[in-house]
């Protein structure tokens, strides 16, 4: 399959669809929950994108996805300091995600548990509450910050589908843009080059215009400042409203 891309190797939406609309020619794209059927053609590419901050950024990307009928994983955490997976906002937004078709799954940060057996069990619990948001059954898992988390994962489980079980992993070439930086190349370069791939992605790297990962950053923390803003102002009007009227039933 000759390669010809119109935009250079970037973050930009143009070129992650362009990449997806070529491989879509040759390849089964899907998410990782249907390893086993996929594992069978002969060119697959599982897709799985890992919500480390922003879910606005990931909605965007699984709308993008719905209209070019492509059907990925989405992988969210339950113990993270950038987003709290039970408010009701953020839970309307796995919700809508779930609902453009995707698989969602946890994403689990191994350094939150004293050993295998606890962590088995966080796993099990925060994939119920995950079923709970969206209405569906939880297939799979993937380990966050596996660089710098401690080598206990749930990798061997044969309870719990994890992303990087060595059974799905040894028939595919794994490929990830995390930190905004392709280690093998941009994706665009494994394409009719590697039969079998897993494609990870985080959707806050990708945007419109490409953008770098600082610029990117600063905007996620203003985002994230003005949100913190916003609801310390809703509280104070709550609660002086509050006051007012317990005043005027006082007099």
């Amino acid at each position: 399959m000759k390669k010809s891309f119109h935009y250079k190797c970037d973050f930009s939406y143009n070129h992650y669809f362009e990449v997806l609309d070529y491989a879509k020619k040759e390849y089964h794209i899907g998410p990782i929950k249907d390893h086993m059927k996929l594992k069978k053609e002969k060119k697959v590419i599982l897709l799985r994108h890992d919500v480390d901050v922003s879910l606005e950024k990931a909605l965007i990307l699984a709308k993008l996805e719905k209209e070019k009928r492509i059907v990925s994983t989405y992988y969210f955490l339950l113990q993270s300091s950038s987003y709290n997976a039970l408010d009701s906002k953020t839970s309307s937004l796995i919700k809508k995600i779930s609902e453009c078709g995707h698989e969602i799954g946890l994403h689990y940060d191994s350094n939150l548990a004293k050993n295998k057996h606890e962590l088995l069990k966080q796993i099990s619990i925060m994939s119920e509450l995950l079923e709970m948001i969206t209405g569906k059954k939880v297939f799979s898992v993937a380990q966050h910050n596996i660089t710098i988390s401690p080598a206990m994962d749930a990798t061997s489980s044969k309870k719990i589908l994890d992303a990087r079980n060595p059974l799905i992993l040894k028939s595919l070439s794994y490929i990830s843009d995390s930190v905004q930086n392709w280690r093998s190349g941009c994706m665009c370069n494994h394409i009719g080059v590697v039969d079998k791939l897993q494609i990870l992605t985080h959707p806050i790297w990708w945007n419109e215009k490409s953008t770098l990962r600082n610029d990117i950053l600063k905007v996620s923390e203003i985002d994230k400042i003005n949100e913190i803003r916003k609801m310390y102002y809703e509280n104070s009007l709550l609660h002086t409203n509050y006051m007012k009227k317990l005043k005027g039933k006082i007099t």
